[in-house]
C-alpha cells in the first residue's frame, strides 16, 4: 500500500511540471488584448478601439456580432506588429458609434481559446459648440408587405442657426432606401428644427434587419456628429404570387388635364409612395385603347420625389387625344390598379380624363362655314322686325317732345306711307277714335287743352 502511494505521488510529481508550462505555453500564445482611445463620449461621437491578438487563429474571423446591436462598427486598418518581447501578434482597428445614450455594455470577444475582457461605455447626450442636440425618430410599418413604402421621420433639433444635417444612402440590397431631403424648421423660442428621413421598400418575404444609413450633422460643411439610429427588425409580407411584378403596392392618386394650346394631349399624373418606375400596371393599354392611337405614341416621364413633405414616385402620362373630342357625354374612365396593403387585397380607383371640344380642321372649318350663314340667314330675317322696332323707338321719342297736336299729326303722317290719318287707323280699329279726335282739333284750328292725355292716348297704340 505504501509502495502504491509512493509510485502515484513520484508520477505526480515528475508531470506537474509538464503541465504547468504546457499551461503557461497557451496562455501565452493564446491572447487578446483590447484598448480603448476613451470610454466617455458623447452620442454622435466614436471612440477607436484597438484589439491585438497572439495566437494562431486569424483575427479577420473574429465575431463582433454582440457589439452591433449597440454599436455601428467601422474597420479600419488590419496589420501584423510584434509585442513587447517580440512575439509576432495581429492587429485590427475599429471605430465605434453608439446607436443610444447610456452606459453600454462591449460584451467579451472570443478568439480561439483566447477571451477579452467585458467593457462598459457611457454614451452621453450630444452638445455642440454649447447646443444641445436632441434626435428622435419614429417609423410607421413595422410588418409591410413586400415592396410598400415605409417611412422613417427622424427630427433632430439643435439651436445653432448655422446648423445642417445630411443623409446618407444605402445599397443593401434587401431593400431600397431613399433618402428624403432634409426641411428646416424655426420655432418661437429659436430652436431650429430639421425634419429628414427616408422611404424604404422590401424587397424579400420574412424577418429583415434594417441598419439605417448616418445621419450627419454639419457646421461649415464638416461632421461634427454622425448619429446612427437603433438596429429594426422589419417583418415583411409575402406578397401573393399571382401579382404582376408592376402592380403598385399602395394607393393610386391620378390628376388629368389637356394641354392649352392644340388640345391635343392628355397629361395625366400619377403619385404614390408605392414604386412604378415602368408605369402603372395596364394604364398604358388603357390609354391607347381610349384614343385609338398606337400604344408606342404614349409617351411616360418617371420621377422620384425626394421631398420631406411631398415623397414617392410620379409618373406623368402624354397621351393623344381622340381625333373627335366633346366636352359632353359619358365618362372617359381610365381604371387603375393596386394592391391595397391596409386589406391585403387587389383594388381599382376610377379617374375619369377631361373632356374639350376637339374636331379634325375640316370639321371646324366646316362648322364655322355653317355657323356664318346661319347668322347671315338670321340677320336678313330679323332685319326688318329690328328696323321697325328701332323707328317705333324714335316716333315715341319725337310725340313726347311734340309741342302741338299738329306736329303729332305730322309725325303720324311723314313716318308712314299714308296720307291722312284714316288710313292710318284703317290698320286698326283701335286708333279710328284717337285720328277722328286729332283731327278734328287740328282742323278746328283750336290747341289742344290736355295736350299730354293726348301724348298718352297715342303712346299706347305704338
Amino acid at each position: 500500500m505504501v509502495a502504491r502511494f509512493l509510485s502515484l505521488l513520484f508520477f505526480i510529481i515528475l508531470i506537474s511540471p509538464v503541465y504547468a508550462q504546457t499551461t503557461d505555453l497557451n496562455t501565452e500564445n493564446n491572447k487578446l488584448k483590447l484598448s480603448f482611445s476613451r470610454t466617455d463620449i458623447q452620442l454622435g461621437q466614436f471612440l477607436r478601439v484597438t484589439l491585438k491578438y497572439r495566437g494562431s487563429e486569424s483575427l479577420q474571423s473574429i465575431k463582433l456580432t454582440s457589439w452591433l446591436q449597440k454599436f455601428v462598427i467601422n474597420y479600419g486598418d488590419e496589420y501584423h506588429d510584434e509585442d513587447n518581447k517580440g512575439h509576432p501578434i495581429q492587429v485590427l482597428k475599429l471605430r465605434l458609434y453608439p446607436r443610444q445614450t447610456g452606459t453600454l455594455t462591449l460584451p467579451a470577444l472570443n478568439l480561439g481559446t483566447a477571451t477579452s475582457q467585458a467593457v462598459n461605455i457611457n454614451i452621453h447626450q450630444p452638445v455642440v459648440n454649447k447646443s444641445p442636440i436632441t434626435l428622435n425618430w419614429e417609423i410607421s410599418n413595422l410588418s409591410p408587405w413586400q415592396r410598400q413604402a415605409v417611412v422613417i421621420h427622424v427630427h433632430l433639433k439643435s439651436s445653432d442657426i448655422s446648423a445642417h444635417v445630411l443623409l446618407d444612402s444605402s445599397d443593401n440590397k434587401n431593400f431600397l432606401l431613399r433618402p428624403l431631403e432634409p426641411t428646416r424648421r424655426t420655432l418661437n423660442n429659436g430652436e431650429i428644427i430639421f425634419d429628414a428621413g427616408w422611404i424604404l421598400h422590401p424587397l424579400k418575404g420574412g424577418n429583415v434587419l434594417v441598419d439605417l444609413p448616418a445621419i450627419r450633422y454639419q457646421l461649415s460643411g464638416s461632421d461634427r456628429r454622425v448619429f446612427y439610429l437603433p438596429l429594426q427588425y422589419l417583418k415583411i409580407k409575402t406578397l401573393p404570387s399571382y401579382l404582376p411584378p408592376d402592380l403598385a403596392i399602395g394607393k393610386l392618386n391620378a390628376q388629368s388635364q389637356i394641354d392649352n394650346t392644340l388640345h391635343n394631349q392628355w397629361q395625366t399624373m400619377i403619385t404614390t409612395h408605392a414604386l412604378i418606375p415602368f408605369g402603372v400596371s395596364g394604364a398604358d393599354r388603357q390609354l391607347a385603347a381610349i384614343n385609338g392611337h398606337d400604344i408606342s405614341k404614349i409617351k411616360m416621364h418617371y420621377t422620384q420625389l425626394s421631398n420631406y413633405e411631398n415623397h414617392g414616385d410620379k409618373n406623368i402620362y402624354y397621351t393623344p387625344t381622340p381625333e373627335w373630342l366633346m366636352p359632353f357625354g359619358n365618362n372617359i374612365n381610365l381604371i387603375l390598379r393596386y394592391f391595397n396593403p391596409e386589406t391585403g387585397r387587389l383594388e381599382e380607383t376610377v379617374h375619369s380624363l377631361p373632356r374639350v371640344w376637339k374636331m379634325p380642321q375640316w370639321a371646324w372649318w366646316l362648322t364655322i362655314s355653317f355657323c356664318l350663314l346661319s347668322c347671315a340667314i338670321l340677320i336678313i330675317k330679323i332685319q326688318p322686325w329690328s328696323l321697325n322696332k328701332i323707328n317705333r323707338l324714335k316716333l315715341r321719342k319725337q310725340f313726347k317732345l311734340a309741342t302741338s297736336s299738329q306736329q303729332i299729326r305730322q309725325l303720324i303722317l311723314y313716318n308712314g306711307p299714308y296720307i291722312t290719318l284714316s288710313e292710318w287707323a284703317n290698320n286698326n280699329p283701335k286708333r279710328k277714335p284717337l285720328a277722328h279726335k286729332l283731327n278734328k282739333i287740328c282742323f278746328s284750328n283750336k290747341d289742344h287743352s290736355n295736350l299730354d292725355k293726348l301724348k298718352s292716348e297715342l303712346l299706347m297704340l305704338f
